[in-house]
């Protein structure tokens, strides 16, 4: 009888414990929890040799308590009791447990710059000033969303060259704004200038996208369509590094105030799916890639931060299958990779000491990359005068693009010219000028309209020699004043 007792209390002993209390004791003997500043709950997964973080409520991280559970005990438990457990470890991974920082493919930490390679051993390169490295275990926190997808080790001994075999360009300031806009994408405070790539049908637009983003974030959709609204793109921005949006013939005024605000940061924010008031919350900044044979971007503030490059058509005889293309560049494709961690090695250990004489737009990325211009084969200043002359003609661009433009420019060339916006709209009415702007349909209708699209040409209109200034008129009926003004005319008083 009391060998029958004690073969009994043997098998309770062991007994396996697969309630939503058993299973979450058994996971956090094996996992560390924590939650994001925007309070969404994770876990760092020991697995192998080697950390792997998830969210807690993804159904990847739901597969591994399964796995974890049949692993232990060869019992699979109950899906109710795994749910349970996984909201359990939510709530204690939000109230008690600490707050960690959460990046996607880059990250800067302590004077390094991390790049998640994304592959199955959780590598990283370490970038510092003296060089890079491969390593295992990064200082930084890398989540992988879904559609992520690897970068190869990094190959010492290559040249940023190695790539311009494999980039459509025009020109010598095309490659050089080309290679300079990756490198950018490499320092993750951005600001990151967009890259807009527009050209004829057969000019490799959506083959170029496709090069860069390979070479920074690649990813199963490499390039996507126009995102449907802003709370499509925040997702892809929350889910991703770099962007691609492929084959856009428009941009509303909704995206590309939203393009903006990526590119040199700023937040957004969407109500939270199956709540009343709950916000989901995305704030920071993404290198984005736009193409498209002509996408007719019209807002000045937008091509303000950019880069525009116009591709070439290619000839027939220069076309090659795209089999033996992405050979090609799979083959080449770590020792570039190799050749952009020197590079912005170089920038790192440069940085301290550049000084710009003049500050461009974007003076950031600017200065990143002049610091980078020995690595990249460029003599001093050959970024600063290639970026001068793109942003020359991106101005150019937006004030053929705008229906303002010309009516503005008559009126300066009377002389000084003073009123409110709703004076200005009459101004022009009067001067018959309608057949010059009524057929565009971007034409400002009211007032306001009009005052808001001539802030955002107001850089634009400075560099071709026209002023516009704000204020508003003193004394308890104040009214709010455009001033228009030739930039070589005296300034007047805002009355």
């Amino acid at each position: 009888m009391a060998t029958k007792k004690r073969e009994n209390r043997t098998k309770d002993a062991v007994k396996p414990d697969l309630s939503a209390t058993g299973i979450v004791k058994l996971a956090k003997e094996r996992i560390t929890l924590f939650h994001s500043p925007g309070r969404e709950s994770f876990a760092s997964v020991w697995v192998k040799s080697h950390w792997e973080t998830y969210r807690v409520k993804s159904p990847i991280f739901e597969e591994w308590l399964f796995a974890m559970c049949y692993h232990q005990y060869r019992v699979a438990p109950s899906q109710k009791a795994v749910s349970a457990a996984r909201s359990v470890l939510a709530a204690d991974a939000l109230f008690a447990n600490g707050e960690k920082r959460l990046y996607v493919r880059l990250a800067y930490h302590d004077g390094a710059v991390y790049l998640d390679l994304a592959n199955e051993s959780w590598e990283a390169v370490k970038i510092t000033a003296e060089g890079w490295e491969v390593v295992q275990h990064a200082s930084v926190k890398f989540w992988r969303p879904s559609g992520i997808q690897s970068l190869p080790h990094p190959r010492a001994g290559g040249t940023i060259a190695d790539l311009r075999p494999f980039l459509n360009l025009a020109d010598e300031d095309q490659w050089i704004l080309s290679v300079s806009w990756i490198v950018g994408a490499l320092r993750p405070d951005g600001p990151f200038p967009l890259l807009i790539l527009e050209g004829a049908q057969g000019s490799a637009k959506s083959t170029t996208a496709r090069v860069l983003r390979a070479l920074l974030d690649p990813n199963t959709a490499a390039v996507r369509g126009e995102p449907g609204n802003i709370r499509d793109l925040m997702i892809s921005a929350n889910n991703a590094w770099c962007l691609a949006y492929d084959n856009l013939s428009a941009l509303s005024s909704s995206l590309s105030d939203a393009l903006c605000r990526l590119s040199t940061g700023g937040g957004f924010s969407t109500r939270e799916l199956f709540t009343n008031d709950g916000e989901k919350i995305f704030e920071g900044l993404r290198p984005v890639i736009l193409n498209g044979i002509d996408m007719g971007i019209e807002r000045a503030d937008l091509l303000d931060r950019a880069i525009c490059l116009s591709l070439p058509p290619i000839p027939e005889t220069a076309r090659e299958t795209e089999a033996d293309f992405w050979a090609r560049f799979q083959a080449v494709r770590p020792r570039i990779l190799g050749s952009l961690c020197d590079t912005v090695a170089c920038a790192l250990r440069r940085l301290p000491e550049v000084r710009l004489s003049k500050r461009p737009r974007m003076a950031d990325f600017a200065t990143w990359i002049c610091a980078a211009e020995p690595a990249l084969g460029l003599p001093e200043g050959a970024f600063l005068d290639a970026y001068e002359r793109n942003r020359d003609s991106c101005n150019t661009l937006a004030l053929e693009a705008s229906s303002l433009v010309q009516p503005i420019a008559r009126i300066a060339e009377r002389g000084p010219w003073q009123g409110t916006a709703t004076e200005l709209q009459s101004e022009l009415t009067c001067e018959q000028l309608n057949d010059l702007i009524g057929v565009q349909r971007s034409y400002p209708k009211t007032p306001r309209q009009l005052s808001q699209a001539l802030r955002r040409l107001v850089p634009n209109l400075y560099g071709v020699g026209i002023a516009i200034e704000f204020g508003r008129t003193p004394g308890a009926n104040s009214e709010r004043i455009i001033l228009i003004r030739k930039v070589g005319d005296a300034a007047t008083q805002l009355v």
